[in-house]
């Protein structure tokens, strides 16, 4: 097996991989390769932006002209001369 260095670690990320170790009753280097493992199984999502916004709403709710009710006065737009 070969060995990995991680340098300049944040103190407080540090506390937070001691706490997860201590709970899980395992070493920092165990839950340290733990958290790798799981972070490397999970799938990567590229989806944009865009997609992950238009999932949110229900097929239902969606319409192409959807329009938004401003309450209250509403200014003059700007007049660029």
């Amino acid at each position: 097996m070969t060995d990995l260095l991680i340098r300049n670690i944040e103190p407080h990320l540090k506390r937070q991989l001691e706490e997860r170790a201590h709970k899980h009753k395992r070493s920092l280097t165990e839950e340290a390769k733990a958290l790798l493992r799981l972070a490397l199984a999970a799938p990567e999502d590229n989806r944009k932006l865009g997609t992950l916004m238009y999932n949110l709403v229900r097929p239902e709710d969606r319409s192409d002209d959807y329009v938004f009710e401003i309450r209250g006065e509403v200014s003059k737009p700007p007049e660029f001369e």
